[in-house]
């Protein structure tokens, strides 16, 4: 296999809700699972203090409205609904968990990112994915 000029770049997969190291990272990535969480808002205070000063986290998550009338034309909302409360919903609270599920929204998303200490939140398309968005934020 071909190096790939990452020889420095340490991998971990973990769960965020448990994160307690000492060691920072310079980015945590995390794929359509947030809105799942239980307890999304310490899933997102632990990925904060895993992260370095300046580090960068991304998130992909549903591209859809936290209020239900600015879905009406989004092409996905209907099956996001659907797979929030037949999977992602009832997954979180069957944990006595928040519930959020896929309709959560950017609106929210970007409340709890601030609330969790994030900064610099921007929201972006996922390319050759609509009904996806690519949610970037920093440790300051």
């Amino acid at each position: 296999m071909a190096e790939r000029g990452l020889s420095n770049v340490k991998l971990r997969v973990a769960d965020a809700e448990l994160i307690d190291d000492e060691e920072s990272f310079d980015a945590v990535l995390v794929f359509n699972a947030i809105h799942d969480q239980a307890a999304p808002d310490a899933v997102l205070r632990n990925i904060h203090r895993a992260l370095g000063p300046g580090g960068t986290f991304l998130m992909n998550e549903p591209r859809i409205s936290s209020v239900l009338a600015e879905n009406i034309d989004n092409p996905v909302a209907a099956f996001t609904y659907a797979v929030s409360v037949l999977l992602c919903m009832t997954t979180s609270l069957a944990a006595d968990g928040a519930g959020l599920g896929t309709g959560w929204g950017e609106q929210v998303a970007r409340r709890m990112l601030a609330d969790a200490g994030f900064v610099d939140i921007a929201v972006h398309d996922a390319p050759g994915d609509p009904g996806n968005a690519i949610f970037v934020a920093t440790r300051p």
